[in-house]
């Protein structure tokens, strides 16, 4: 048990865990954004091919 607490006491203790996380939560945040972004502007782009194609000769 007291090497578990020792791991952790290090995890906690080293900064790059802590970089690691934030910026494992930054992208899931630009992933996120990208995803609601994709799927709001996915049916004016599928609206503006289709008139496009109906345009065409």
């Amino acid at each position: 048990m007291s090497m578990l607490k020792q791991m952790a006491k290090r995890f906690v203790a080293d900064e790059k865990a802590a970089e690691v996380t934030e910026l494992g939560i930054v992208l899931a945040l630009i992933v996120a954004g990208c995803v609601v972004t994709i799927a709001l502007i996915g049916p004016k782009i599928k609206a503006a091919y289709t008139t496009t194609n109906a345009a065409l000769p």
